[in-house]
């Protein structure tokens, strides 16, 4: 089971929110223990950056209930374009990535009359990048290929990357070495690595220029998990 499944369910309510300019929002939501019962003070919203960092959001949050479940309401006023974004609830801190789709407790806030979300000031077009989840063994060698397809403008192999998400979805340059091959269309890549250790275990991000926003539905495209044999779950932390 998932670190956050083993401890709590943050359950709907939480769905994504549409608001407007200067108007007032209600976001109900509901907490049901797992294991160890709940603590008002360990629930949380956090705002989600393009690059997939997380600040303390601005929602006030009042809670009812009990040990076993709690009931809770999320409020902001005078919504702006700056509260179009996407967000998390979460419980004592923000837990991993899940291996599909969004995390529990997630939602995108949008502000009518703001720009898309989608709008991000990247360059036009952003590539197709596709990648399958890997399996290694602790001490051994990995190698595996992926593909990056151009979508408006032309590839350049220079703005090619692979990060590794931490539990807190900050991203670091991953250790994978890279070798890419094709042309101005279509690059198929082949990263590696050696001596896998248990700290190798993760999610990581293959992107084009830089890390892009957040999708509404499911994992990034280009996103893929590295599980190692012999290692405990990345999910099992404590």
């Amino acid at each position: 089971k998932q670190w956050y499944q083993r401890r709590v369910v943050i359950t709907a309510g939480v769905t994504d929110q549409k608001g407007e300019k200067g108007a007032n929002l209600d976001v109900p939501f509901t907490i049901e223990k797992a294991d160890k019962d709940l603590d008002k003070g360990q629930v949380h919203i956090a705002k989600a950056s393009k690059d997939h960092k997380f600040t303390n959001a601005r929602f006030k949050v009042v809670l009812s209930g009990d040990a076993s479940k709690l009931t809770g309401e999320a409020t902001a006023d005078s919504l702006t374009c700056d509260d179009q974004s996407g967000y998390i609830i979460y419980y004592q801190r923000i837990p991993p990535p899940p291996k599909q789709g969004p995390p529990p407790g997630s939602f995108m806030l949008e502000i009518e009359g703001c720009p898309p979300l989608e709008d991000d000031k990247r360059a036009p077009g952003y590539p197709t990048i596709k990648v399958k989840n890997q399996r290694g063994e602790k001490g051994a060698s990995i190698s595996f290929s992926f593909t990056v397809t151009k979508s408006e403008a032309d590839l350049d192999k220079d703005q090619v990357h692979i990060d590794k998400a931490s539990k807190d979805h900050k991203f670091t340059a991953a250790r994978f070495k890279v070798d890419l091959s094709g042309d101005t269309s279509k690059l198929t890549g082949e990263a590696s690595a050696d001596n896998l250790t248990c700290d190798d275990q993760g999610g990581y991000l293959i992107f084009y220029q830089r890390i892009p926003p957040p999708p509404k539905h499911g994992p990034p495209a280009g996103s893929f998990l590295l599980n190692i044999k012999g290692c405990k779950p990345g999910e099992d932390d404590e």
